[in-house]
Formats: C-alpha cells, sequence, structure tokens
C-alpha cells in the first residue's frame, strides 16, 4: 500500500534517505556519521515546509513495514523547500549556505528514492514512480525529473527504460549529473 508518510515513520524513512543521497548528507546535516545526521534529518522530516518534510513524502508499506520510499515536489517550490535547510546549515557554520535547485521550475522533481535491502526486486521501487507520475499529473504538471550520477550506468539505463531522457548535465556539489526528464 502506498500513503503519505506519518510522524511514526521517521526512523525508517529517514534511514532510507540516508541510503538514497548517500554522502551529500553532510551537504544537509553537517554531519558525515549516519548516527549523527538521523536525528537531524528525523526533525526536518517533523517539521513542514522543506525538503525532508514528511508530507512530501510517499511510503510503499508492506506487512507493517516501511518497505521503500520517494520524495518529491514541485519545481515551483525548490527554492522555498530548501530555505530552512540552508537557514539550518547557515546558523551553525555561522556563514551563508545556498544550495543548487536541482529541479526545473515546471517539473515534479523526485528527490529521493529508496527501497529496503529486504524488500528490493519487487517492483516497489516502480510502483512509487508510477505514483510520483500520478501525483504530478494531479498536480497540472507535465514532466517529471530526476538526477543520476553520470557514472551510474545502471540507474542511468533502469531511467531510461522507464521512458527518461537526458536533457543535459548539472553540477551539484561539484559532482555532475545527468539530468533525467519524462514527459507526462
Amino acid at each position: 500500500m502506498i500513503r503519505t508518510s506519518v510522524a511514526g515513520d521517521a526512523k525508517e524513512v529517514v534511514s532510507l534517505i540516508m541510503s538514497a543521497i548517500g554522502e551529500l548528507i553532510v551537504v544537509y546535516t553537517g554531519e558525515s556519521l549516519p548516527e549523527k545526521a538521523a536525528p537531524i534529518l528525523e526533525t526536518f522530516f517533523m517539521q513542514s515546509g522543506n525538503r525532508f518534510s514528511k508530507e512530501l513524502i510517499k511510503v510503499y508499506e508492506q506487512d507493517g513495514e516501511i518497505a521503500g520510499m520517494i520524495l518529491c515536489y514541485s519545481g515551483q517550490q525548490a527554492e522555498a523547500l530548501y530555505a530552512p535547510i540552508e537557514q539550518y546549515r547557515s546558523d551553525h557554520l555561522q556563514q551563508p549556505v545556498k544550495h543548487q535547485v536541482e529541479s526545473e521550475y515546471d517539473e515534479y522533481y523526485i528527490d529521493a528514492l529508496a527501497v529496503s535491502s529486504s524488500y528490493q526486486g519487487r517492483g516497489i521501487a516502480a510502483k512509487l514512480m508510477l505514483q510520483a507520475e500520478q501525483d504530478a499529473v494531479i498536480a497540472g504538471i507535465k514532466k517529471i525529473s530526476l538526477l543520476v550520477d553520470v557514472n551510474n550506468t545502471h540507474a542511468l539505463n533502469v531511467y531510461e527504460r522507464k521512458g527518461f531522457v537526458q536533457a543535459g548535465q548539472k553540477m551539484l556539489h561539484q559532482q555532475p549529473y545527468w539530468h533525467m526528464v519524462k514527459h507526462l
């Protein structure tokens, strides 16, 4: 069953977010160790109006467990959703922090997608992506996008099979990514 995440999902969803974004977690939390980054992300998860807020996350629940999650938002909202994270990092670093917006204004952006290792290979990611496409259409957005590390040829091939095309490259935290877009 796919549903919007709720407060009780925090620990499981944050663990999945961290697996999806990997070492970029330090950019958003200032912490490279998962045990230090997780409580910060849990705080963001519980607060509305930021890119890690629970209301932006759909979970796939199976057997009473969170088997996977997808974090999406409209490109129109991106700057406003990034602002609380930037403010948190600016306060802790005592200098201004500004993150590059990953999506385009007219896109529904898949920020993170992850499936628990014990549930992989069951089509859960595909179901979550289909849900994101449906949510985009409901929101009146005609394309969906995501970024793929240029060195991750497996993910690139998977998304191309799902109908995504390369729409150029974006630099994110000094790393190149393919900007992948699918017209709905």
